[in-house]
């Protein structure tokens, strides 16, 4: 490739936290234009470069060029200067401030030639400049002056893209940018991508979604243990090709093998309804079933499942555990009346970052270690047995759980709420921001849970993973029922044709 047409160029990049090597010798090129796709499991060293890339880290060693210029990026200011621009999956923006704002925080004197300028008049230019950007270059339409945290999570990203550029970024990277999005909202994120690229802007697309990796990107980088093990164009491979690349070998089965449900249900929702949420709800969940719930954002899927966990009260309708009337006013309620909930925010949700292992995972069941004075030897004797039952890759209980990877921490959220003999396991986004190997472990683990007589309901925006999984599908819309399709018969096109419209 002529140098000219590059628009970065990495050459023997390596990095070490103290005796851990984290990258190796890292030699990779993107040309303007190029949407570039990285990708690995967790633990490859993708967060590590792109964190050399953005200023967050200082490099060891080699070089970086950016348009043919060697460059030293030792802070987010020196990467933001020579053009390169992330956006992180867990976005950065100040919620109670407003598009244009957010969109030009920290750069606001950049607008109006004279320091003198009214405050004012800079508003309406800043406001002028956001319009354009979001108008005419992203071709989307945003509330200006709605705070971003009353915005919908797609375009709170549209608002973080719009910064991005704002800084006249020329590189772009984006770490799971669809991860969190429905199937409309990723459409749309692909068409602003390739807007990008047509623009001359250069993307490095950073994701575990590997089947919109290969339709997205132009090629494909695949990272392992700290180094580059492929670059290949993207159509040159299939998903299976990519995931032998990063694990070192074949991934056979993806999901496992379905087990026959029970006869008897051990749930029974009939008529719940919460206004502005969900109306009028039925569905039968049985022993040994995971049942699937699918819809766009705003059908109501996340409110219900969070209804049933005590998470708002419902206005009408009645709950059935294993035949019995029971009334979930509060999360304890729930807990009490066996029934568990995993959230889609892991981070803000679930895991208690400051603790350790242990403590994340039996900080739901403590009372099966005593009362006032806790028995620490048998808490730590059902941590070491839950960290080796649930294949957890750590140092131990002691380990904070801040330094385990994604899918580590899902297993010990997973695992504190097995700790509790749930009859019900709630599951919200069980696999969001975890890499390939870590859901095919997570998928096992629901399994097994659900062949030990466990109903399971899981709530997800990719309806692959719930036809795969799932034993049925409830789909919603509008705050309804619409659907309940048996996942052997039942096809992604019957999903999102019932979720955006009645058939």
């Amino acid at each position: 490739m002529d140098q000219s047409e590059l628009a970065l160029k990495i050459t023997g990049v390596g990095k070490r936290f103290g005796a851990t090597n984290a990258l190796s010798s890292i030699s990779m090129n993107l040309a303007k234009g190029e949407v570039l796709g990285l990708v690995g499991e967790n633990g490859a060293g993708k967060s590590t470069l792109m964190k050399i890339l953005s200023g967050a880290h200082v490099r060891d060693e080699g070089e970086i060029e950016v348009d043919g210029v060697r460059v030293e990026i030792r802070e987010p200011a020196d990467a933001q200067r020579v053009g390169i621009g992330i956006i992180y999956q867990e976005l950065s923006l100040f919620p109670d401030l407003d598009a244009v704002e957010n969109i030009f925080i920290g750069r606001e004197m950049s607008i109006g030639k004279s320091p003198n300028i009214t405050a004012p008049l800079r508003k309406r230019a800043m406001r002028e400049c956001a319009r354009r950007i979001l108008n005419d270059v992203l071709s989307v339409e945003i509330d200006l002056d709605c705070p971003v945290g009353a915005l919908t999570l797609a375009q709170r990203q549209i608002v973080e893209i719009a910064r991005t550029l704002n800084s006249n970024a020329k590189i772009l990277i984006m770490d799971e940018p669809t991860e969190a999005l429905e199937k409309a909202e990723r459409e749309r994120l692909v068409r602003i991508i390739n807007d990008l690229k047509q623009a001359g802007k250069s993307v490095i697309y950073v994701s575990h979604k590997l089947d919109e990796v290969l339709r997205i990107c132009d090629r494909v980088v695949v990272m392992r243990d700290g180094a580059c093990v492929a670059d290949l164009p993207a159509s040159t491979l299939d998903v299976n090709k990519m995931i032998g690349l990063m694990i070192g070998g074949s991934l056979a089965k993806q999901f496992p093998t379905k087990t026959s449900p029970g006869a008897d249900p051990i749930l029974k929702v009939e008529g719940l309804s919460r206004r502005g949420a969900f109306d009028n709800v039925n569905f039968e969940l049985h022993e040994g079933e995971i049942l699937g719930v699918a819809g766009l954002e705003g059908s109501g899927k996340s409110r219900l499942l969070r209804a049933l966990f005590g998470d708002g009260a419902s206005d009408s309708g009645r709950i059935l555990l294993k035949g019995r009337s029971i009334s979930i006013g509060s999360i304890s309620g729930a807990m009490n009346n066996g029934i568990a909930f995993l959230p889609a925010e892991r981070k803000t949700e679930g895991i208690f970052a400051e603790h350790s292992v242990g403590w994340n995972l039996t900080a739901s069941s403590l009372s099966k270690f005593g009362g006032v004075r806790l028995d620490r030897r048998a808490e730590r004797i059902q941590c070491i047995n839950h960290i080796r039952k649930m294949g957890i890759k750590s140092e131990g209980p002691q380990q904070p759980i801040g330094k385990l990877s994604g899918g580590n921490q899902q297993k010990v959220l997973l695992a504190r709420w097995l700790l509790t003999e749930p009859d019900v396991l709630l599951l919200e986004e069980p696999t969001r921001g975890i890499d390939i190997k870590a859901k095919a472990d997570v998928y096992q683990l629901i399994a097994s849970s659900a062949q030990t007589g466990k109903g399971i309901i899981v709530v997800s925006s990719d309806n692959t993973e719930l036809l795969g999984l799932c034993h049925r599908i409830l789909v919603m819309f509008e705050g309804e029922a619409v659907g309940m399709l048996d996942s052997a018969s039942a096809s992604e096109e019957t999903i999102a044709s019932l979720s955006i419209q009645r058939t």
